[in-house]
């Protein structure tokens, strides 16, 4: 895994099974963002370390319904990506549902 570059869309969204030997960067930082570093656009970003996602995101994920959730563990995420019907607990700290438009 890289700590520059390009994202890995895997990890972005879910978790990447390649894990260290991924090509691609993994930030744990930018999980769940919707901004593109405009750096990274522009091919200029060094950064290692940023809450800004190094790929296009090309949907809104806050319109998916979480997979998840819908399963007997439910939701593990505490940053999850995905649309949240229902609150959840992480390790004892509360995730409230996502609110409706």
């Amino acid at each position: 895994m890289t700590d520059h570059g390009d994202g890995c869309n895997f990890f972005f969204n879910t978790t990447c099974a390649k894990g260290d030997s991924c090509p691609f960067r993994h930030c744990e930082a930018a999980k769940g963002s919707n901004f593109v570093c405009s750096l990274w656009q522009d091919r200029r970003c060094s950064q290692q370390v940023s809450t800004f996602c190094h790929m296009q995101i090309k949907v809104n994920r806050k319109e998916i319904a979480c997979y998840f959730e819908t399963q007997p563990a439910g939701c593990q995420k505490p940053h999850c990506a995905f649309h949240h019907d229902k609150p959840h607990f992480i390790e004892g700290q509360y995730i409230p549902p996502n609110k409706s438009e």
